[in-house]
């Protein structure tokens, strides 16, 4: 059985079949289109959701910077110097400051004091250390009593802290001029 496709276009079923086809690739054109509107509105959503993260990020502070110098004797001058300034008005001494190269991470030494305070003055040197510049990040710190309390001279407990954290080492730029000092 042949098909007389011609005869068959000419009458009301033939335009019927038109109208199907027309139809059934309309629908499906605008399927296509729906789900492309979809997919645009998820790239949408997700560069709003970037852009609001970026912006969130954008208005955050800056970072303090990390104690630096160009060598280590300097590194220890300002990793002292730093002590002195966080120490000033807290009741705590500096015993000793040290200075340990890592050859793991030639430009990152680990720096290491020895403190005496008060339980109050250490939390507070502590404290100002990792939240102002030049930021500090304790890698260890050792707390533990010195002498007890005494209650007949009224005298506090004081506390022995030993912590240590990493400097930068940043080289000295080529003109000679090591820049701002730390």
């Amino acid at each position: 059985m042949t098909i007389d496709l011609p005869n068959l276009l000419r009458g009301r079923t033939g335009a019927l079949l038109i109208l199907a086809a027309a139809a059934i690739g309309g629908f499906g054109l605008l399927g296509q289109a729906a789900g492309d509107v979809a997919e645009t509105q998820g790239q949408i959503a997700e560069a709003r959701a970037l852009l609001s993260r970026t912006r969130a990020a954008a208005s955050r502070p800056p970072l303090p910077a990390p104690i630096w110098a160009s060598d280590d004797a300097a590194l220890l001058a300002a990793f002292r110097a730093r002590l002195d300034g966080v120490m000033a008005g807290r009741v705590v001494l500096l015993d000793a400051s040290g200075l340990e190269p890592d050859p793991a991470r030639p430009h990152a030494p680990r720096l290491s004091a020895s403190l005496r305070g008060t339980a109050e003055g250490l939390h507070g040197l502590l404290l100002a250390l990792e939240t102002q510049s030049p930021l500090a990040v304790i890698e260890t710190a050792r707390l533990g009593p010195a002498r007890a309390a005494d209650a007949e001279t009224g005298w506090p407990t004081v506390m022995q802290l030993s912590l240590s954290l990493r400097g930068a080492l940043v080289p000295a730029p080529a003109g000679g001029d090591p820049g701002p000092a730390p």
